[in-house]
């Protein structure tokens, strides 16, 4: 003779399987969830990459303005021109942006040694991108006394 089966066999069959359908996946919550905060991160991680880009660009403008602020300076000292006291501007193309140099040569204390502050920075706009100071002698030779 067979086992007989109980009489609530079905039920609890039927219940059996309900427990493993809920237990077999991811709610509609937590999926919302995880996705939220996939894209927060990505948002954070887009933002943080957008000012390393600006920051990189604004350090190369920075070493731009650098090499043509000391290139002036070079400039007046190779060239044995005599020197004048005032400002000077002029423009000129570099690394495919627009800059705009001014320098201003003044006297100093010492006879035939002159001061020239040098400011570039990109054409139009206001304030320097970089700003350097250097010293010029307008003489023969320094006399050793």
């Amino acid at each position: 003779m067979a086992p007989s089966l109980p009489k609530n066999y079905k039920n609890e069959v039927t219940r059996i399987l309900n427990l493993e359908k809920k237990h077999s996946g991811f709610t509609l919550i937590e999926v919302l969830v995880a996705l939220t905060v996939v894209a927060v991160s990505l948002g954070a991680l887009i933002a943080v990459s957008t000012q390393d880009i600006i920051r990189t660009e604004l350090i190369q403008k920075r070493m731009f303005s650098n090499w043509i602020a000391q290139n002036q300076l070079a400039e007046e000292r190779l060239f044995k021109n005599k020197v004048s006291v005032g400002l000077r501007k002029g423009t000129l193309r570099f690394a495919n942006y627009d800059w705009e140099w001014e320098t201003i040569t003044s006297k100093t204390t010492v006879d035939k040694f002159y001061r020239l502050d040098v400011s570039v920075s990109l054409l139009g706009d206001n304030l320097p991108s970089r700003s350097i100071v250097g010293f010029i002698f307008d003489g023969d030779e320094i006399e050793n006394e």
